[in-house]
């Protein structure tokens, strides 16, 4: 006598179905519409000390410095490398100085406003220049222990968890101000804005994921 063995087969029924498919579609349109929110955090802390990166464009810049008069700043500090091109044909050799520069233009006080240069870097731009502003910080400012980073768009997250990942010892805060090259509700209508996107996405899921350098 044979035995016959039981199989049993499971399959999705059209209501499972019709729920995940839901749930999935659901969930990427929720991560492309939130894309942009997600990577441009806004988590101010309470300090006086303000850090800008000195690759912000113009009209950032003017708008930190009005950050730094209306919240009553004691003093905007400004990182920043060398520049890649264009040096021999000016004065200044960092966008730090370039940034610095068109702030003082803008009305910034030269007395508190300064430039933070780090070193000529190809690769972990900003990881280092928080590296430099560190130990500018334990050189020049020991009693300070915080401060607010305004960066822009969708690299503030990274920005802002590379400085966390450089400095753990100070209490940093994040000002995020908005793009303004691409609609940033709408980001995915432009090159530039799905460029950006992807590009900062991928790069903040690499230094969240895989960049752990030692200090």
């Amino acid at each position: 006598m044979q035995w016959r063995i039981k199989k049993e087969s499971y399959h999705w029924t059209w209501k499972a179905k019709s729920i995940f498919f839901l749930v999935f579609f659901l969930s990427i349109y929720l991560i492309i519409v939130r894309a942009y929110s997600f990577l441009s955090p806004q988590n101010p802390v309470q300090t006086k000390v303000l850090v800008v990166e000195g690759w912000l464009n113009d009209y950032a810049l003017e708008e930190s410095l009005s950050l730094f008069h209306e919240d009553s700043y004691d003093i905007m500090l400004i990182t920043g490398g060398p520049l890649n091109t264009g040096y021999v044909l000016m004065n200044y050799k960092s966008t730090a100085e370039v940034a610095l520069a068109t702030l003082l233009e803008y009305g910034a006080n030269p007395e508190t406003t300064i430039a933070v240069n780090r070193d000529l870097v190809w690769r972990n731009r900003t990881y280092t220049s928080a590296l430099e502003l560190r130990e500018y910080l334990k050189r020049e400012m020991p009693d300070v222990n915080s401060f607010n980073l305004v960066s822009l768009g969708a690299h503030s997250k990274r920005s802002y968890l590379l400085f966390k990942r450089a400095m753990p010892e100070y209490e940093i805060g994040i000002i995020s101000l908005k793009e303004r090259l691409y609609n940033t509700e709408k980001w995915w209508n432009t090159s530039k804005g799905l460029r950006t996107i992807i590009t900062e996405g991928m790069g903040y899921f690499y230094v969240l994921f895989f960049f752990f350098p030692a200090k």
